[in-house]
């Protein structure tokens, strides 16, 4: 399990939804933010849960679960930061892009009704770009509705864990939320000011030699507390990194499916499931234990190809763990988290 936490910041705590295995709970523990519950469907990645986290109270289904649960659970609201990596598949563009008509990416609903009964002071989500274009990009609309009529602040932006310190590509939208009176906080947190210049220096090197191009989309949204409507108060120049194209970097996605194979001194091989946790950034054997009991690689591949690069929710976790301590939207050193 985690090392305890010693410093916890003032009051602040997770709820995790769709947690899986715990990656953004296990970014926002080393953040010193616990996470005080967690609602998890899969047997097996909650067996993890419970394992790493044992004084996380686990709900196992989204659909079912209520604010009243929550706060019954020790949640205080206005402490809360509620995360969410709800599923991907129906917009993902290797899918059927169904959106949020697809059975499990569909569980947004649920993301927001609960984000409309708890009302926490943060939000976290996290899905793969294609969110931002599925059905012509009217799905990606319907959440920033959702999240307007909350009154809340927030922006989004895709990240690439290369840029974090793990060898894989893995963009994946990221959005940040605020209700408070820390006007700006969001975008504080999550676009960098460099982002916000026209051809910025990098402000972070990316894993040696990138496989290829990767971009990026920022954006930012001020909902107005007594209309309801949103307006755009800021748009972030894109994300680039360049590489050379040799195509040496692994793909914790492939490796999930068991297709892919490295070649080490002239053999050919498979992955195993704790380079699949090292390319995660999660420590040795995350997935080893489900339920105190050791679990099949089959399950381990298919819960480490559905989580998070934790690198990159560190660096967030702590950006919001700084901005809330200050009390204001602050400036923040550019970087990732150590």
């Amino acid at each position: 399990m985690p090392a305890s936490i010693e410093h916890p910041t003032d009051g602040l705590h997770v709820v995790s939804l769709c947690a899986g295995i715990g990656g953004i709970d296990l970014a926002f523990h080393r953040a010193g933010i616990p996470a005080r519950a967690a609602v998890e469907i899969d047997p097996f990645a909650r067996g993890v849960l419970a394992d790493r986290f044992p004084e996380t109270v686990l709900f196992d289904d989204l659909t079912k679960v209520t604010a009243d649960d929550l706060t019954a659970a020790g949640v205080v609201p206005n402490r809360t930061v509620l995360t969410a990596g709800w599923p991907c598949k129906g917009n993902s563009v290797a899918g059927r892009r169904g959106g949020l008509g697809d059975a499990q990416s569909g569980l947004w609903v649920h993301v927001a009704r609960l984000l409309a009964e708890l009302r926490p002071r943060w939000f976290v989500g996290e899905n793969v770009p294609g969110l931002l274009s599925v059905n012509h990009g009217r799905d990606f609309a319907v959440i920033a509705g959702d999240l307007a009529e909350l009154g809340m602040e927030f922006c989004w932006r895709v990240l690439d864990a290369s840029y974090f310190g793990v060898p894989q590509r893995r963009r994946r939208l990221v959005l940040a939320g605020h209700l408070g009176e820390l006007r700006g906080a969001p975008a504080q947190v999550l676009l960098e000011p460099a982002s916000s210049l026209r051809d910025p220096a990098p402000s972070r090197p990316p894993a040696p030699d990138p496989a290829r191009t990767v971009s990026g989309s920022a954006g930012t949204s001020r909902s107005e507390h007594d209309t309801g409507l949103s307006y755009v108060a800021e748009q972030a120049s894109t994300l680039q990194a360049a590489g050379d194209g040799r195509g040496d970097r692994l793909d914790a996605e492939m490796a999930a499916g068991g297709q892919l194979i490295v070649y080490s001194d002239g053999t050919v091989r498979r992955l195993t499931p704790m380079e699949c946790e090292r390319l995660q950034g999660l420590p040795d054997g995350w997935t080893a234990i489900s339920n105190d009991r050791r679990q099949a690689d089959s399950h381990r591949f298919r819960q480490l190809g559905n989580s998070v690069a934790v690198p990159v929710f560190e660096w967030l976790a702590n950006r919001i763990a700084a901005t809330d301590t200050a009390g204001t939207a602050v400036t923040l050193t550019m970087g990732a988290a150590a």
